[in-house]
């Protein structure tokens, strides 16, 4: 199958720092993430995968897409396990409905944070913050 949708990477200067996360784990986050950013975006949509530093010593990653979006009533579903949104979004598209709560509790072991915007029709940002390696700034 192919994909015709359009892929930004957004990297502020300011992200370029070391950050405090274990390498596999945050690879399955960014996969979790881009993969449903993919699956749910038609062709001729957009991508975008943006990071910056925060004030607060944390890494700020977002993916963003100009897919389906996600309905208000849906939201409190999103970072259940084995829970996927109900109607349309199931049938259309397959999954186990782990990746969001697999994505949640692996950002949440990295001591960062995970949440959501997003609008029907319109698309969704999923962003998380990982630490920055104290060290780094000792180098």
């Amino acid at each position: 199958m192919r994909f015709k949708i359009k892929l930004e990477v957004a990297i502020g200067p300011e992200a370029d720092i070391l950050i405090d996360a274990d390498f596999k784990k945050l690879m399955q986050i960014t996969v979790n993430l881009i993969g449903n950013a993919v699956k749910f975006t038609p062709d001729g949509g957009l991508v975008r995968i943006a990071a910056k530093k925060t004030a607060e010593d944390f890494v700020e990653i977002s993916v963003s897409d100009t897919g389906i979006g996600i309905k208000p009533e849906h939201y409190g579903m999103l970072f259940k396990p084995f829970t996927q949104l109900g109607g349309s979004y199931k049938k259309e598209f397959e999954g186990t409905g782990l990746g969001l709560a697999l994505t949640k509790k692996l950002v949440e072991l990295h001591k960062g944070h995970i949440w959501f915007e997003s609008e029907a029709g319109r698309g969704s940002t999923f962003t998380f913050t990982v630490p920055v390696k104290q060290e780094a700034y000792h180098t």
